[in-house]
């Protein structure tokens, strides 16, 4: 009689236990845009009826740039509750808001609000627009180098060094991508790791990785069938590209065996994006150098140079806008892997602009092209 008093108390104690933990503390948004002193409403409410009265309060993520919502509402016994609050702004900035609920009889874990507060709708419309003309300006910088290796049936000039590293930072940024984007796993791992992030790899960013790629192959290709006098790609870029993918390759392996427990597939890929980072810092040097030996430019396309100088500065325009309009100068900072890529890529278009327009453009073509080609 006893042990089948416990066994079925034990049994209903489960029940319970499992259905309380089933239940979800939810909020009907988890984005909010709003103007400083304008009004924008959520609701929050459970998956299922509580079993007792639940009181909500919140916490805030950050100095709060918001009025405080009440913490004194009850979702009643038996319902879900659908208990709708008004945000109001009082100054520019970000904020995260954070549901709580007493007793802690529901999980919160999504039950977040992020709050974003502009001085200024017209300036959200620019950054937009930017954001696209940058992407297009990087999207057709890759062309003005093929036309020139088809029209001048040649691509001495163009270093293999570059090439090669090129095409090795662009399929890193595009596995990074691709998995960020669309492997349910990977965002798992991603909300472990960042509860109130959002994932931070958008569909444009995609197809510019994606299209790089193939742009690039296209590149290489023109280099088995065009000139390239005695060019080649040097000993030590083939090292260096044999170690990244040989490390990739080791951990790749290690993530396979689950050596790292917490987020394995998500640190695998962020080796892919400190690949791209490297490669973005450095994979301009050989051909500064190319062209400072040969004293010319020539076959190093100065249209691709452009538009790649013209989106960076679009894109580190858009950052400025953001963090003014926003209040939020701390971006800068905190996305400082962004901003430093950024004015590294302009200084070197700016350094191939010299040599372009200033050091060597008196350097006739056809001298150019009897002159011996460096490695």
């Amino acid at each position: 009689m006893y042990p089948a008093t416990i066994l079925l108390v034990t049994i209903v104690s489960c029940f319970i236990c499992t259905s309380s933990a089933a239940n979800l503390l939810q909020v009907s948004v988890q984005d909010l845009s709003l103007e400083i002193n304008e009004n924008k409403t959520f609701t929050v409410y459970t998956s299922e009826p509580v079993s007792e009265n639940i009181k909500i309060y919140f916490n805030y993520s950050e100095d709060s740039n918001i009025y405080p919502l009440p913490d004194d509402l009850v979702i009643q016994k038996g319902t879900k509750g659908k208990i709708v609050y008004t945000v109001r702004a009082h100054k520019a900035g970000h904020t995260t808001i954070l549901a709580h609920a007493t007793p802690a009889i529901v999980k919160t874990n999504d039950a977040f609000v992020r709050v974003g507060v502009y001085k200024v709708y017209n300036w959200i419309v620019v950054s937009s627009v930017i954001g696209w003309l940058y992407f297009i300006c990087w999207s057709i910088s890759f062309y003005p180098q093929v036309i020139e290796n088809y029209r001048r049936k040649s691509v001495v000039g163009l270093n293999f060094d570059f090439l090669g590293l090129n095409l090795t930072g662009f399929i890193a940024y595009s596995v990074f991508n691709i998995g960020v984007r669309y492997i349910r796993e990977v965002q798992l791992e991603y909300h472990i790791a960042h509860p109130t992030g959002v994932i931070p790899v958008e569909v444009n960013d995609v197809v510019f990785s994606v299209h790089a790629v193939f742009v690039t192959i296209l590149t290489i290709g023109q280099c088995f069938i065009y000139e390239r006098g005695d060019q080649t790609i040097a000993k030590s870029t083939v090292a260096v590209l044999a170690l990244v993918w040989s490390t990739a390759a080791v951990f790749l392996l290690l993530t396979a065996l689950h050596v790292n427990k917490y987020t394995p597939w998500l640190t695998f890929l962020y080796f892919f994006s400190y690949v791209k980072l490297g490669v973005t810092l450095t994979k301009y040097i050989p051909q500064v150098v190319y062209n400072y030996k040969r004293k010319s430019t020539v076959g190093w396309s100065i249209g691709t140079v452009l538009l790649d100088f013209i989106g960076g500065l679009f894109s580190i325009g858009q950052m400025f806008i953001i963090s003014y309009n926003f209040d939020d100068w701390y971006s800068l900072i905190g996305n400082f892997t962004k901003f430093g890529l950024g004015i590294a890529s302009i200084a070197f278009d700016v350094i191939f602009m010299v040599q372009h327009f200033c050091l060597y453009r008196h350097k006739s073509s056809s001298v150019e092209y009897a002159q011996e080609s460096l490695a």
